[in-house]
């Protein structure tokens, strides 16, 4: 019996809360492959916050059907409503999965719920990406989430500091685990060597050095330091160009500090991209000045495609790069110390690419899509015979 059930397909619905297809739902598609190739069958359940002018299906729930897999949305509008949390727990329980999965405050709260009323109290699955108390908010919001938390079969976390943090906060270590974001390098390939052509694109010329940024306009991803540290590199190498890639609520707020520090055409505000890997591929160093992190894809995306980081100290950031090995590593919120740190890389260009070479290695080895997916296969299993 327990032979028969350890090996039958399971199926499982990821559930999230986002406007675009950002890191989480990128890993997770990566992972996709990996665990239908174990037995699980990943579905997507979107709770779309459409943001203005934005397409009428969530972008993930597009790229999932486009490969085959069954993916429904709910569209939300903001703040709870009553609306909202009726159709999430009718999307769960119409599914029929085995395991439901959730990926942020919002899906805990409506997906976790709903789990735990179906008839058959499905087995809950929650991952921690990043709890943050950056407004009074979110610090509702995560005080909220730690509660429902303790009713979750498993919280599955990013990174170790993540991993400490829910320790203190009550979580039981015995029902927390540890899956690292994942990075296909090999299917990264093709878009990185599009890469050359970018520059003459955006007006760079090529032996200019260009620093890029990539992550949400958001006051977490400090792009305001990068701005700060663009002026003191520009100082010593005015030859420099600076991509911030990325959408978010402070674009406008950042654009009028560039225009405000000097640095004219030589930042470049790309917004929103799809071709993320390609304009990477095109930087001479991939900054990553955060203020707090679970396990950014940035990173990693940068580390496989063989790009030369600096990154602040924060989150999961050092499970990744240990500092003069795999990466240079900053304290948060220093402009200084970032643009010391790019300097360093752009003036000694064998210490760039080793560290690049060994970067690249290190997420090749640790951060494969098949790895996370034989330890949430792992996890799948163990928590429906749990609830069996």
């Amino acid at each position: 019996m327990n032979g028969e059930r350890a090996g039958r397909r399971l199926s499982v619905l990821h559930c999230r809360c986002s406007s675009l297809r950002y890191g989480p739902e990128q890993a997770l598609d990566q992972i996709a492959p990996a665990l239908c190739a174990l037995g699980i069958e990943p579905r997507v359940l979107a709770l779309y916050r459409k943001p203005p002018g934005g397409p009428a299906i969530h972008p993930w729930v597009t790229a999932t059907r486009d490969e085959g897999r069954w993916a429904e949305q709910v569209v939300d509008p903001g703040p709870l409503s009553l609306r909202v949390v009726r159709q999430v727990a009718g999307h769960v329980g119409r599914s029929a999965c085995d395991v439901l999965h959730t990926h942020d405050y919002k899906s805990n709260m409506l997906g976790g719920i709903a789990a735990r009323r179906a008839q058959s109290a499905m087995a809950w699955v929650a991952t921690v990406h990043l709890h943050t108390d950056a407004t009074s908010r979110l610090q509702l919001y995560r005080a909220v989430d730690l509660f429902l938390l303790r009713l979750a079969d498993r919280v599955v976390t990013v990174s170790r500091e993540q991993r400490r943090l829910l320790l203190r906060r009550g979580i039981e270590r015995q029902r927390l685990v540890l899956v690292p974001n994942v990075i296909d390098a090999e299917a990264l390939a093709p878009q990185a060597a599009r890469g050359p052509a970018v520059r003459p694109r955006l007006g760079v010329p090529d032996a200019a050095p260009m620093i890029g940024v990539f992550g949400r306009l958001a006051r977490q991803k400090g792009i305001d330091v990068l701005l700060e540290a663009a002026g003191r590199v520009r100082a010593l190498r005015p030859d420099c160009h600076f991509l911030v890639v990325g959408g978010g609520p402070l674009r406008a707020e950042l654009e009028a500090r560039a225009a405000r520090l000097g640095l004219g055409s030589s930042v470049r505000f790309l917004g929103y991209r799809t071709d993320v890997a390609t304009l990477m591929a095109a930087c001479d160093v991939i900054a990553l000045p955060s203020r707090a992190e679970g396990l950014p894809l940035a990173l990693l995306e940068a580390l496989a495609l063989g790009r030369p980081v600096v990154a602040a100290r924060v989150g999961g950031v050092p499970d990744v790069v240990r500092h003069e090995r795999h990466g240079l590593l900053i304290q948060p919120g220093s402009a200084t110390a970032l643009a010391a740190a790019v300097l360093r890389l752009l003036d000694d260009p064998q210490l760039a690419a080793r560290l690049a070479a060994a970067g690249r290695e290190r997420v090749r080895r640790r951060h494969a899509p098949e790895l996370a997916a034989r330890r949430l296969a792992s996890v799948y299993r163990a928590v429906v015979a749990e609830r069996a």
